[in-house]
């Protein structure tokens, strides 16, 4: 399923808590990712809402002890019931997604996503978070990936902005700059 479907469930979970505070937002988007994370490791869970010979009530039933065994808020469940309804459970990761995008918005929050030939030190991944939260003007929530084939230096990617600082792209300038 698209963002752009995934985006008004997401949208509308969001209108419902965001009456409250910033921390049931927060509180929401954990429970979501815990049942996220569940469907990921027992697949056959999901495809058990997939299938139709499973009468609806006895979806509804599944559902509702996993929600009571996740602790989910009453505008989780009514998220996943509306989802499992639509036959849109699989969907639920772009859900998370959306959501969170949203949460951020609101919190002021950017993810950056940081490529490093090397694991970074937690003092070298602060000074860098720091260092975009000064450049962007936001508080900059910081993913380290260890990509090898970059050699030496990393590339910071913040939704559609992309800073090239590694040994690739300057050799790339430099033979530009010859020609």
């Amino acid at each position: 399923m698209s963002r752009r479907i995934a985006r008004p469930y997401a949208a509308a979970l969001f209108q419902v808590v965001s009456k409250r505070n910033l921390a049931a937002l927060r509180g929401a988007e954990e429970q979501l990712g815990t049942v996220t994370e569940l469907f990921r490791l027992r697949p056959e869970l999901l495809r058990a809402f997939e299938v139709p010979s499973i009468a609806p009530a006895v979806k509804a039933k599944l559902l509702a002890a996993l929600s009571d065994a996740a602790g989910l808020s009453v505008e989780v469940r009514r998220l996943l019931a509306a989802l499992e309804q639509h036959f849109r459970l699989r969907a639920l990761p772009e859900v998370v997604a959306a959501f969170r995008d949203l949460v951020d918005r609101r919190e002021g929050v950017k993810r950056a996503r940081v490529e490093l030939p090397v694991a970074a030190t937690p003092t070298q991944t602060k000074a860098l978070e720091e260092a975009l939260a000064t450049a962007l003007q936001a508080r900059v929530e910081l993913e380290a990936v260890v990509t090898p084939e970059l050699l030496a230096g990393f590339v910071v990617r913040i939704g559609s902005q992309v800073f090239d600082g590694s040994l690739r792209r300057q050799l790339a300038r430099f033979a530009a700059r010859r020609d």
